[in-house]
């Protein structure tokens, strides 16, 4: 993980990128036309930008640099790896796609979460207590949560009418369930028939949503529940059997696609962070 004061770092050129960590951002200026999956997110300066695994995000390279202001908190999934905050954190709303508008704080609001971050960023420089960095970021968590729920009347119809949102929850449901033991990985045809859409109709949603096929969107969504399995200690042998693959080639074969690399050399290439 990592705790950025912006104010610490020179000018930086615009990116798009595929997010592989959570990120939080308190921005102090509107420099970045954010775009978000296929659309654009809506943020102004003292608001709270928040990202997750496997979205895509930012503004496109032209070369150009400018001065961003305020902080960042990323940190990895893997942080939470096995704490009881961990399936919480998988469902916080204002994490998915079809929240497009940074979070609005007052400014004592905003003068509470500079303070854990500054407390974040003095553990990191000493004794790296994992305890104290998880249970400061869950408060974080807690804080943005109550901003989103303040911010948005959002109904059970609304979140059930959004695609994203509504595959995200069902592919939660379906390894929550153990459904992959005798179902084997979830298909596009099989989410597409849970949610009562075509499958190809599903697909144009997804990519239309996040500018991503529903088929490498799912694969990134079992990818990120391969790496917590890998993390914690399991094979690659184990972690593929949990997951729904008829063989653990066919695990190595998917990730090796969505990241670049295997996930033996994944995990041997994640830090540690001290406990």
């Amino acid at each position: 993980m990592s705790v950025i004061h912006y104010d610490e770092l020179s000018p930086i050129r615009h990116s798009r990128a595929l997010w592989a960590v959570y990120g939080l951002f308190l921005l102090d200026d509107t420099s970045e036309q954010l775009g978000y999956g296929s659309g654009k997110y809506d943020y102004h300066a003292g608001s709270i930008v928040c990202v997750s695994p496997s979205q895509i995000g930012g503004t496109a390279d032209d070369g150009s640099t400018f001065q961003r202001r305020g902080w960042a908190l990323l940190f990895s999934p893997e942080l939470f790896h096995g704490t009881a905050y961990e399936k919480e954190l998988i469902r916080l709303e204002f994490f998915r796609y079809h929240v497009n508008k940074a979070l609005a704080v007052t400014m004592q609001e905003r003068q509470y979460c500079e303070t854990l971050l500054r407390m974040l960023q003095s553990e990191l420089t000493g004794a790296k207590r994992k305890d104290l960095i998880t249970k400061s970021i869950e408060l974080i968590l807690v804080y943005c949560s109550s901003f989103f729920y303040r911010q948005y009347s959002i109904t059970n119809e609304t979140k059930r009418s959004h695609i994203v949102s509504r595959l995200e929850h069902l592919l939660d449901d379906y390894y929550m369930a153990g459904e992959q033991h005798s179902n084997g990985l979830p298909t596009v045809r099989f989410c597409a028939d849970c949610l009562c859409i075509a499958p190809n109709y599903l697909g144009d949603l997804i990519r239309q949503e996040t500018g991503d096929s529903a088929n490498h969107f799912i694969g990134r969504y079992i990818v990120r529940h391969a790496k917590d399995l890998l993390m914690s200690g399991k094979s690659v042998t184990e972690t593929a059997y949990a997951l729904g693959f008829d063989f653990p080639s066919h695990l190595s074969r998917l990730f090796n696609r969505i990241e670049g690399v295997t996930p033996s050399a994944y995990v041997r290439q994640v830090p540690k962070i001290e406990k």
